[in-house]
Formats: structure tokens, C-alpha cells, sequence
């Protein structure tokens, strides 16, 4: 008779149920750090090495979704992305009518700095458009918030795509610095 944790029955519970938290874009992330240490360590996939080959399937597969679970809560992007499916939203199906003639003004803007920036080798100019951009990442991040807080699906699925760009665009900003600085 085994003598373990209580079965996880990870299959059917959200990832917010499987860290015991509830659902909503804030999270306290100490606290989903520490469930997941707690969880990792209880269904470990080491822990089960010496039984069958079934029990050890399961125990990977539940540490994956753990894995899964955890990667998706920690980020902002990932996170928002979630809860848009649990609502029944798929955030991976862009809505041309969804994307403003001022983001995609923003998004010509800033490439183009982007870019002189880089053929200039012009870190200051780059440290620049990265304070521009994280500081708009976090208006949206909380105007994503307020739409979703106020059950305004769509009009928080547009602000998924900007953050998504404005993440795609934080992230060439530092391949930009890294390649300027010979990292």
C-alpha cells in the first residue's frame, strides 16, 4: 500500500486551483513561489523512482503541469493570456478590428527608433525606448486589469495584444543592447 501525498487531480483543476489561489490577474507571487516548492516537492517525480512505470508516468506528467502551471502564473503576459481562455476567449486569434490606428502607429514609431538606435550603436537612445516602453507596459498591464476586473472581455483581449507587442518589443530592445554591448 502506497503511503504518499493526497492524489493532485491536476487534469481538472485550473492552475490557479492546482496553487490554491484564486482566479484573478493579481497574484501574490511569494505566496505561488511557495505552493510550488510545497507541490514540487510533494509530487516530485523522484519520489515514485522506485515503483511502476505507471505511477512514474504520473508523477512526470503531474510535475510537467506543475512546471506548466507555475511558468504560466509567474508572467504577466502568460497569465493574462490564461485567463482570457478560461473565459472563453482565445487570445491567440488576432481581431484586426480589435487593434487601434494609434497602436499601430506606436508600433511604426517605435520600430523606427528601434532600429536608428541600433545602426547607431546609440545605447542611450535604447535605454530610452525601453523606459518608454516598460513604463507602457504597466499602464497596460493595469488597464488589462480594469477590463477584466469589469468583465469588458474584448476590450481587455486588445490590451493583450498590445502587451504583447510592447513584450516583443522589450525583448528586441535588449537583443539590440546585447549585440551593441558584444554580449
Amino acid at each position: 500500500m502506497l503511503h504518499g501525498p493526497p492524489v493532485l487531480d491536476i487534469n481538472r483543476q485550473t492552475y490557479f486551483e492546482i496553487f490554491s489561489m484564486t482566479e484573478g490577474f493579481d497574484i501574490n507571487l511569494e505566496a505561488l513561489g511557495a505552493s510550488y516548492r510545497k507541490l514540487q516537492a510533494q509530487y516530485h517525480p523522484d519520489r515514485v523512482s522506485r515503483e511502476r512505470d505507471g505511477s512514474r508516468l504520473q508523477a512526470l506528467q503531474r510535475s510537467s503541469i506543475i512546471n506548466q502551471a507555475f511558468d504560466t502564473l509567474k508572467s504577466p503576459l502568460k497569465r493574462a493570456a490564461y485567463i482570457l481562455s478560461l473565459k472563453g476567449l482565445d487570445p491567440d486569434v488576432h481581431e484586426q478590428s480589435l487593434m487601434s490606428e494609434d497602436l499601430l502607429m506606436q508600433q511604426m514609431l517605435w520600430r523606427e527608433e528601434l532600429e536608428e538606435a541600433t545602426q547607431n550603436e546609440d545605447l542611450q537612445a535604447l535605454d530610452g525606448l525601453k523606459k518608454t516602453a516598460q513604463g507602457e507596459l504597466q499602464d497596460c498591464l493595469s488597464a488589462f486589469k480594469t477590463q477584466l476586473n469589469q468583465a469588458q472581455l474584448h476590450k481587455a483581449k486588445a490590451l493583450y495584444h498590445k502587451l504583447q507587442f510592447i513584450d516583443k518589443m522589450l525583448q528586441e530592445i535588449n537583443r539590440s543592447e546585447e549585440k551593441i554591448l558584444d554580449y
